[in-house]
């Protein structure tokens, strides 16, 4: 059952003072930013500096455009340029959150064919983290801490205040907006959440001596199915779901029937506190009832394409009454959306805005998020969050990158992690693979006293990705995680295509990781030569990942299709090319 009411208080009463303190402080390090000519944004910014103290010098004055969506060189201009200009008046180091009150535009058109979260690119303004990107994010900024699901493998908690206070620190900055269809929407997520943290943190149960709901909902179970690809949103949720239910702090609701809540079979969520989900794109079930403080996200490609209007799963939650959300206004994909230790971390005692950037992947990308940075729903914590707790894990590294994709032919570390010491004699756990992509040892010995150990993992050839899961398992003691092998030869590609013929046209042949020693040596072949003739094979040398070749065409009286094989142990891969008059 929940903690009791009244222990609860006791609680909560004995931290006030240390919270208050926290949240006055933090509250020095909010920039407000304001349009003067609109008077909604003007009074959601008035109200919201009087609810959190902020100082009068933290309130930013910018012309903002009313329109969603601004260019590029006007971003720079009316939005990058003056709000530098007010973090350099109070000391860029001295801001952590960017509030935008009541703001539009929503969009950034930083390329001829893409848009991007002006928020996001805020929350990088002074482009320490990155330029921009074009099609992917290559890097992540230096604040994100990687989860590992299905391996229960999460790194401990950092405020944004002490991981700024480190060597290596990027100046970035967690972007916020209040904001919704109304400014009394937006001016009701700051209310609502000062009123849960009046009570204590945890949002208000509109059912007397009763603890909100908390629903997570999953497509499926991903319980012994490979963390990897679009199952790695279901271990994402399932791992939310186990945190929730660990901290016996909501009514745990987990509906993994493969429809949304409202729709049956599936419940629906009233007396909401929290929710998490997925794939709602474009539709917004009517199955909740925000309590005040409620928390609520749904991993989709557009959940707040638009905070104010339209079908966005986002945009109706706002309207509906969440305090905060967070999502995406363009394809983040997968990798781009929050990941699960926003839950844990607001259980460890974060507030929203730190919880959401350092599970937050990618800057200069796609999301945006609604509510007040400085709300903390667990002051203090909550236990077992609320101590450095450990659990039963395995987590998988390569040179410190915690992603799990690797090529052919790769050492791997991976590290099982117990929740308590060994015990005398040390323990040793079998180890155990669902497929031929692994090679590693029979088992590992964790010594006496500790509480980890490390074993070298080498991936194999492999003729296509391969989803290799790995468990350790010493009675009823197991951990599990996933290793994706992808081959060695990625494929071939085409200066143009399609193409004319009766010419030479460049082409090259790539690799998914640098060549080994030696060099690789990949075959290649076309199905139809007479019309697109290629070398019999072509080398990449050590170290290089591509190698260029010609192929030679000829003229030809339609469209033709060419289908040009490249091949590499016991890969390949087979690109269409299309020759035309």
């Amino acid at each position: 059952m929940p903690v009791s009411i009244g222990l609860r208080t006791l609680v909560v009463l004995a931290m006030l003072a240390q919270v208050a303190f926290s949240q006055t402080s933090l509250a020095s390090r909010v920039l407000i930013v304001y349009s003067p000519t609109d008077s909604n944004s003007t009074a959601v910014a008035a109200h919201y500096q009087t609810a959190r103290g902020v100082p009068n010098a933290n309130l930013c004055s910018i012309s903002a455009p009313t329109a969603p969506n601004i260019s590029y060189a006007d971003y720079v201009s009316l939005i990058r340029t003056p709000v530098r200009g007010c973090l350099n008046s109070v000391g860029p180091q001295n801001i952590l959150y960017i509030l935008l009150a009541y703001l539009r535009p929503l969009d950034v058109q930083a390329s001829a064919t893409q848009a991007f979260a002006v928020d996001s690119f805020l929350a990088d303004i002074w482009d320490q983290y990155a330029t921009q990107f074009f099609t992917i994010p290559t890097a992540v900024h230096r604040y994100y801490a990687e989860s590992q699901s299905q391996g229960n493998a999460f790194i401990p908690f950092q405020s944004l205040a002490a991981y700024r206070a480190t060597a290596r620190s990027q100046l970035i900055y967690s972007v916020w907006r209040l904001d919704g269809a109304t400014p009394a929407l937006a001016l009701a997520q700051v209310d609502n959440v000062t009123a849960a943290m009046a009570s204590g943190g945890l949002p208000i149960s509109q059912v007397v001596g009763s603890s909100p709901n908390a629903c997570v909902d999953l497509t499926a179970s991903p319980v012994g199915v490979p963390d990897s690809g679009y199952t790695t949103g279901n271990w994402d949720l399932y791992r939310q779901a186990g945190f929730l239910t660990a901290a016996n702090e909501f009514n745990v609701v987990v509906d993994s029937l493969g429809t949304s809540f409202g729709v049956a079979p599936s419940p629906n969520c009233l007396n909401t506190g929290l929710y998490a989900g997925w794939y709602n794109y474009g539709s917004y079930n009517n199955a909740f009832s925000w309590e005040k403080g409620s928390i609520g996200w749904d991993l989709d490609s557009g959940a707040l394409a638009d905070t104010r209007s339209g079908p966005w799963w986002g945009a109706n939650a706002i309207a509906q009454g969440v305090s905060v959300t967070s999502g995406p206004m363009a394809e983040p994909y997968l990798e781009g959306l929050a990941r699960p230790a926003v839950v844990r971390n607001l259980l460890e005692g974060a507030n929203v805005g730190d919880a959401f950037l350092r599970n937050t992947r990618w800057l200069k990308w796609m999301i945006v998020n609604v509510g007040d940075p400085l709300y903390q729903p667990f002051p203090g914590g909550v236990a077992p969050f609320n101590i450095a707790a450990t659990a039963n894990s395995m987590s998988v590294f390569l040179n410190q990158s915690t992603f799990r994709d690797y090529v052919a032919g790769t050492p791997v570390a991976v590290t099982v992690s117990l929740a308590s010491p060994a015990p005398s004699g040390g323990l040793t756990m079998e180890l155990t693979t669902s497929g031929a992509g692994l090679s590693l040892p029979s088992s590992v010995t964790i010594p006496a006293g500790a509480t980890s150990a490390t074993v070298g993992v080498t991936t194999n050839n492999v003729t296509s990705e391969s989803d290799v899961q790995v468990t350790a398992t010493a009675g009823s003691i197991a951990a599990t995680n996933t290793i994706s092998v992808y081959p060695l030869l990625s494929g071939a590609g085409f200066a143009s295509n399609p193409a004319t013929g009766g010419g030479m046209l460049q082409a090259a042949v790539s690799l998914n990781g640098n060549a080994p020693i030696g060099g690789v040596v990949v075959q290649l072949s076309s199905d139809t030569p007479a019309v697109a003739s290629v070398p019999a094979s072509v080398t990449i040398p050590a170290g290089l990942t591509q190698a260029t070749f010609n192929i030679a065409t000829t003229a030809v009286a339609a469209n033709t299709t060419v289908n040009i094989t490249s091949s590499y142990a016991g890969a390949s891969n087979t690109a269409a090319l299309t020759i035309t008059p």
